[in-house]
């Protein structure tokens, strides 16, 4: 009996999620944003339910048809396998009994570097420039301003906030990946509780640890730094902006045992927040401030040492 409820719960929602990209390109105004919003949902809560293997083989099979829309209406395949990678991933985690945080960061980190494969790949593969889509769009209002004789901004203006967005891509993608993993984590909540999954919620502040994995991607963006992309190129600003997010999280995990430390040793609220605000502060002014919280969240990380003040 437990076989054939998974098997329907999977055929339910792998057609939920087929039915949520058909919505989702067929363009219509504010449908297809909720069906964007929504669309990870339905692989998440089969994977969160009975696990990664029942979740890849529901996101295989759906991703194979929503593929074939792809071909048929946008003809960009990569988006819902980005899309069904993150539901199962996120809902993995939740399989596991992740704890909040690190929850967190896979739903901020997935649909970040999806965003950002896809970006790549329309620029590359698919020779579609995205920014240059958008520099057309000026020039044609351009042009449209000038025949009523409307002077709205010159060639040298469009140059200039050319050049603005590409160096700010990255942090636009990183800023709508945040976004859009907060809302897909308030939305998880929502789903847990309608059908009665325990899920671990946000601790305090200086109980937040990332996992380990934060350190392996540190030190793999602080290797790409060394590499010698074009300057100015997306792959540097991708490489950049990939180790401020985790030198990012560093800072979060040493600040978060700096207060654990102080809990420990039976510090007053008062002093915590006036110590941790004085860190940020000097952080702001002092690049060995940043350095030095970086290590103690790195030591952290890597020897638990937070765990050893329980003992």
């Amino acid at each position: 009996m437990e076989d054939k409820n998974v098997v329907t719960r999977g055929i339910i929602n792998g057609l939920l999620f087929v039915l949520l990209y058909t919505l989702l390109v067929t363009g219509i105004p504010l449908i297809n944003t909720l069906a964007f919003i929504a669309l990870p949902l339905p692989l998440l809560y089969i994977t969160a339910v009975y696990g990664l293997k029942t979740g890849t083989m529901v996101a295989s099979v759906a991703t194979v048809a929503t593929v074939g829309l792809s071909l048929v209406f946008s003809s960009m395949i990569l988006v819902p396998i980005c899309f069904a990678v993150i539901g199962v991933l996120v809902g993995y985690y939740q399989y596991m009994r992740k704890s909040a945080v690190e929850r967190i960061v896979v739903f901020i980190i997935a649909p970040f570097l999806s965003l950002a494969m896809i970006y790549v790949i329309i620029e590359g593969l698919y020779d579609v420039s995205i920014l240059g889509a958008v520099r057309e769009t000026l020039v044609e209002t351009q042009r449209l301003a000038e025949s009523f004789a409307v002077d709205v901004y010159d060639d040298a203006f469009i140059r200039e906030y050319m050049q603005m967005l590409q160096d700010m891509m990255p942090f636009l993608l990183l800023v709508f990946g945040t976004m859009y993993g907060f809302i897909l984590y308030g939305l998880s909540t929502l789903v847990y509780k309608r059908v009665g999954i325990q899920y671990d919620k946000l601790p305090a502040f200086r109980n937040w640890q990332f996992p380990r994995s934060i350190i392996a991607f540190y030190f793999l963006f602080m290797l790409l730094g060394f590499i010698s992309f074009e300057q100015g190129s997306l792959m540097a600003s991708l490489s950049l902006t990939g180790f401020n997010i985790f030198s990012i999280f560093l800072l979060i995990q040493g600040l978060s045992f700096i207060q654990t430390y102080m809990y420990d040793k039976k510090a007053s609220k008062t002093v915590i927040v006036i110590v941790t605000f004085g860190l940020v502060l000097l952080m702001l002014v002092m690049q060995l401030t940043i350095l030095f919280i970086k290590i103690i969240g790195l030591m952290d990380l890597m020897l638990r040492l937070r765990d050893r003040l329980k003992e």
